[in-house]
């Protein structure tokens, strides 16, 4: 992928973090999940139905809202499931993985589709990261780290994974774990913390969101080895807080930017040239955008209602789809929803 082995060559000053400015957007991200926990248990324990999908305009040039909703009833599984975005069927997970998902990050879905990687209480009694076959079984803890582990993704190739060290702490860093040996590596030197490590579609540099040492966010760069990050966006007025993800050709990130009161949904290209928003929270906390495997399409969640929406890219037309959070594509037309239970 040119674009990102030029991107290692640049060279980017980094001053000392501002962790006043950390803890802040830790609080947030924070409320944010807490949010969701409490307004999905009130939802569930209320009506225990959803909304479907209606078609809305999301706004690249600014002036879109979040949908309104139009009223039908659809039954909700009262767990985390899977949703076929095409006939609207709903498959809640196998009992033996469903609602264990406890990292604030949603469920990572293997390259095959066959397996789910997730966060969940290990036996060290903190967030470990685990590995579980689609169909519930095959369930194994691949971390053991002493301050904890969460929001996984997965290599390209299926052999790796991606995680934050760091579970709950100020000072997190990004690992790298071989799961044929067990090996975990160090891949990034952060002084604060940091959200949502995702590969490279070639495997080679992970993305993640972190404050550089001027308090400001950005979304940064490292090789998957490990080494010097560098600064894709959050030198210029656009201001990222969180979230990020390369398209799957690579040609393209979309990340969480700060909007005021709330934060909004923008793409880039891989170079951090190119900004422009693709969905407007106007007030409202937008999370955890996820490119469609075609690379047409990106699934978010809100924290105020805990929907689940998906945004055309070319035409920023936008869906509500779903009742939940952090979703995850399994393929082009299903997604596995966390359901905030």
């Amino acid at each position: 992928m040119p674009e990102l082995r030029e991107v290692f060559e640049m060279v980017t000053k980094q001053t000392e973090p501002d962790l006043d400015a950390w803890r802040e957007q830790e609080q947030r991200h924070r409320r944010a999940s807490r949010n969701r926990k409490l307004g999905a248990f009130a939802v569930a324990a209320g009506i225990g139905l959803v909304a479907v999908v209606v078609v809305i305009r999301a706004a690249g040039d600014g002036t879109g809202t979040q949908p309104a909703v139009q009223p039908t009833p659809v039954a909700v599984p009262e767990v985390d499931y899977q949703l076929d975005l095409q006939t609207g069927e709903m498959t809640p997970l196998p009992n033996s993985i469903a609602g264990e998902n406890d990292g604030g990050s949603g469920y990572a879905v293997s390259p095959d589709g066959r397996m789910l990687a997730y966060s969940a209480t290990g036996n060290e009694g903190n967030g470990q990261v685990f590995v579980a076959d689609l169909d519930g079984t095959g369930i194994r803890q691949v971390t053991r780290e002493a301050r904890g582990a969460t929001s996984p993704d997965w290599s390209p190739d299926g052999t790796k994974i991606a995680y934050v060290e760091g579970h709950d702490t100020i000072v997190q860093n990004v690992f790298v774990l071989d799961l044929a040996t067990g090996t975990a590596t160090q891949v990034t030197n952060e002084s604060s913390g940091l959200w949502a490590p995702h590969f490279s579609p070639d495997g080679s540099s992970i993305v993640y969101g972190a404050p550089n040492r001027g308090g400001r966010w950005g979304v940064w760069i490292v090789p998957a080895t490990g080494g010097r990050s560098h600064l894709l966006v959050g030198a210029g007025r656009v201001q990222p807080v969180g979230d990020s993800d390369l398209s799957p050709d690579g040609s393209q990130l979309a990340f969480v930017a700060e909007a005021g009161q709330g934060t909004d949904i923008w793409i880039a290209d891989a170079d951090g040239s190119g900004l422009r928003p693709v969905a407007r929270g106007h007030g409202e906390n937008l999370w955890a955008p996820k490119w469609s495997p075609d690379g047409t399409r990106l699934v978010y969640w809100t924290d105020s209602a805990l929907d689940v929406f998906v945004v055309d890219v070319t035409t920023d037309e936008g869906q509500r789809v779903a009742d939940g959070a952090d979703a995850a594509w399994l393929d082009d037309h299903t997604l596995i929803v966390d359901s905030g239970l």
